[in-house]
């Protein structure tokens, strides 16, 4: 039987048991694997605001970058020395302007010893080819790290394996009438779902059943919204 445990509690991070596996939940919605020097990110969607733009739709600069910050500043708080995009690093084909190709190149090319993997989503199936100068790994859904699985869409986890990481939800819960949602990591029957790490992204209210684990995020806080155990 699945018994997720929560460890050490601090106001940016909280550090859980999940299934024999001790992760690290930031309040960037990243996920640190201490173990593996590993940091799993979801759904950045880098360029969806150049994509509406593209469309005529008048959107604020700078999502991108910001997005970009965000995973540099844990990418060097951690030293972790591999990064798994878990899908939709793009959102479209047309995501990939000149500025935004230069900021992912500024990027990699700050971090020459990082390994970067990317798990296929539906959108990067949408996007195509990327440029094949660029330093990272592009792998199919179920792709394992140890007994670790690395998905898009959220999946029935293996027999054999312990834990199944995802996106594509955008995940969030209702954490009451003065704060409305928030987004959220969700973790129920050895499938843990990242929130959006892409600033220009929406939320979807996922419905908590009894035995699930729900950590919301907000600002610079990461804590449990709902911890009943099975």
């Amino acid at each position: 039987m699945d018994t997720p445990s929560e460890g050490a509690n601090m106001a940016n991070r909280i550090s859980v048991k999940l299934n024999g596996i001790e992760v690290c939940l930031h309040s960037d919605g990243t996920v640190e694997w201490p173990d593996r020097q590993t940091l799993f990110i979801a759904d950045p969607h880098f360029g969806k605001e150049a994509t509406f733009r593209r469309h005529g739709i008048p959107v604020p600069m700078g999502s991108t970058q910001g997005t970009l910050q965000k995973i540099q500043h844990r990418v060097c708080e951690t030293g972790v020395s591999r990064l798994v995009i878990l899908g939709d690093m793009f959102h479209a084909r047309s995501s990939l302007s000149r500025d935004v190709v230069e900021s992912i190149e500024r990027f990699f090319s700050a971090f020459t010893d990082l390994s970067t993997i990317l798990v296929r989503g539906n959108h990067d199936a949408h996007v195509g080819q990327l440029p094949s100068s660029w330093p990272m790994e592009i792998v199919d859904p179920f792709e394992r790290i140890d007994n670790l699985v690395m998905t898009h869409h959220p999946e029935k986890v293996p027999d054999d394996a312990s834990v199944l990481l995802c996106g594509h939800v955008h995940p969030a819960v209702q954490a009451g009438d003065s704060i409305g949602k928030l987004p959220c990591f969700f973790y129920r029957d050895r499938m843990l779902m990242l929130p959006a790490i892409g600033q220009f992204t929406g939320t979807h209210v996922v419905k908590v059943n009894s035995g699930d684990r729900v950590w919301a995020v907000a600002e610079n806080e990461v804590f449990p919204v709902h911890s009943e155990r099975r």
